[in-house]
């Protein structure tokens, strides 16, 4: 018996809607990235959906978070900094720099994360 492919039957189930709960339902397999089906399934299960933008928030967020502790370590590091040569200074503040920029793309992807069900409609 080949473990390579399972054999999964499956069933239609059939479900009288009106257009706008079907357009309702369509929007929102859409949002979450899904199609209509899996949505059904999830909702019917009881499992958790997630909106797109609330995923592409919550990587900003954690994005976010990322940046700010290396600020928070580059930071640290210059101020311990007081051996540091000119030059290894330099090379210092341009990665805590860099990192502000981070953080700032973060942010900006925050605002962006929202966007993405507003433009379809």
């Amino acid at each position: 018996m080949s473990t390579s492919k399972e054999t999964t039957q499956y069933k239609n189930v059939r479900a009288r809607l009106t257009r706008d709960e079907h357009s309702a339902l369509v929007q929102k397999a859409a949002d979450c990235g899904i199609t209509l089906s899996a949505y059904l399934r999830a909702c019917a299960l009881g499992r958790r959906t997630r909106n797109v933008s609330t995923s592409r928030m919550l990587d900003a967020l954690v994005m976010l978070g990322h940046e700010q502790r290396r600020i928070g370590g580059l930071i640290t590091r210059l101020g311990e900094a007081q051996m540091l040569s000119v030059a290894e200074r330099a090379v210092l503040v341009a990665q805590i720099e860099a990192a502000q920029h981070g953080v700032i793309d973060a942010i900006r992807g925050l605002g962006d994360a929202g966007k993405g069900s507003l433009e379809r409609a």
